[in-house]
């Protein structure tokens, strides 16, 4: 599986050193274990807004903040705070991820999967852990993008690089909606060409 990652260390020693405000590293840890375990997104929320205070080019907090926006629904600013990661950090997989659900949920596909396609390529080994939640993001976008043979495509890549876990349980999520949309899709082709046959006689 490692070698299915990129490593964009060379990309990411370009970006300016960062020096570390550790008052907002503790915030952003509390906050998340706040958020995560406790769904206490106020207290999370008060967290994450002094840590990005503290820092406002936490990527961490940043991306944190985006995602307590995106469960309370405030789906636009999540964006802004993804965005915001995006430009302090260009190679930040989370960041694209963690947008590309949020444009998912507002019915913009394209920009989902764009987003998506990002994070898979500046996916790095630290944040591996990712790629499950990535395929299942990509796979289940495509589907609704009716773009069926490239998420039977995404499905076989996933068996591959997965651990066999991981793969079996979205194989058996998503296996049987894609052969099923296949066929029907094929059904369809092969209909049109029927009628348009009868027509040219």
């Amino acid at each position: 599986m490692i070698n299915t990652i990129n490593n964009h260390n060379d990309n990411r020693e370009s970006l300016p050193k960062k020096i570390y405000n550790l008052r907002a590293e503790k915030l952003v840890r509390e906050a998340s274990d706040t958020f995560i375990y406790y769904r206490d997104y106020d207290l999370a929320l008060t967290l994450v807004n002094e840590a990005v205070r503290l820092d406002p080019t936490h990527v961490k907090a940043l991306i944190l903040k985006g995602d307590i926006l995106f469960c309370i629904d405030k789906d636009n600013e999540a964006l802004e705070y993804f965005d915001m990661a995006i430009n302090a950090d260009p190679f930040c997989a989370e960041a694209y991820g963690s947008k590309a659900g949020t444009l998912d949920v507002l019915g913009r596909q394209t920009e989902a999967l764009n987003c998506c396609e990002m994070a898979f390529e500046n996916i790095t080994l630290k944040d591996r852990h990712l790629l499950p939640s990535l395929y299942d993001q990509k796979i289940a976008i495509l589907i609704r993008l009716k773009r069926f043979e490239e998420a039977r495509g995404a499905l076989k890549k996933c068996a591959k690089r997965l651990s066999e876990e991981d793969g079996s349980h979205l194989i058996s999520c998503y296996q049987n909606i894609i052969d099923a949309s296949c066929k029907e899709k094929k059904r369809k082709r092969e209909l049109v060409t029927k009628n348009s046959m009868k027509l040219v006689y």
